[in-house]
């Protein structure tokens, strides 16, 4: 007995993995995914199930904030058996410092608006030594969310 194929439209494919029709067609460009096949008559792509299958992988790759070129290495690792495995978790290990870091800089932000948020409201009730010691006490808070702003340089 022969398994057949399930073609699905370029439509479908975005709407199965959550990217844009326009992100599936970049992917392929730049060999996210390998190029999909066409259907004979119309020239449209036709995705198959695999083709869903990676683009789930691939969706959620992206909606971690993974760089390109690691995903696309992650892909191209998954067939590499214990060598593919060890570097798939160095990607991951890499990508999960990064996010670490982006939550870090979302903290900061947040402590940033909270005592700005602070010191407004003293300043709006008159409580003017109580907003100096608000811009004394988060000091810190500022210059870390001013180094934010500048990607980590400090000037010098």
């Amino acid at each position: 007995m022969t398994a057949t194929t399930t073609w699905h439209t370029i439509h479908e494919a975005s709407l199965a993995s959550g990217l844009p029709e326009s992100t599936l067609r970049y992917y392929e460009q730049i060999g996210i995914i390998p190029p999909i096949a066409r259907d004979p008559s119309s020239g449209h792509r036709a995705y198959s199930d695999a083709d869903l299958e990676r683009l789930t992988t691939v969706s959620c790759l992206s909606a971690t904030g993974m760089p390109l070129d690691a995903m696309r290495e992650y892909l191209a690792n998954a067939a590499n058996g214990m060598e593919g495995a060890a570097r798939q978790m160095e990607l991951l290990d890499a990508q999960a410092l990064r996010l670490a870091a982006k939550a870090e800089a979302i903290r900061m932000q947040q402590a940033y608006v909270s005592f700005k948020a602070l010191y407004w409201r003293a300043v709006s009730e008159g409580r003017e030594d109580d907003a100096r010691r608000l811009l004394e006490e988060n000091a810190d808070v500022v210059t870390k969310v001013k180094r934010l702003q500048t990607g980590g340089k400090t000037g010098r």
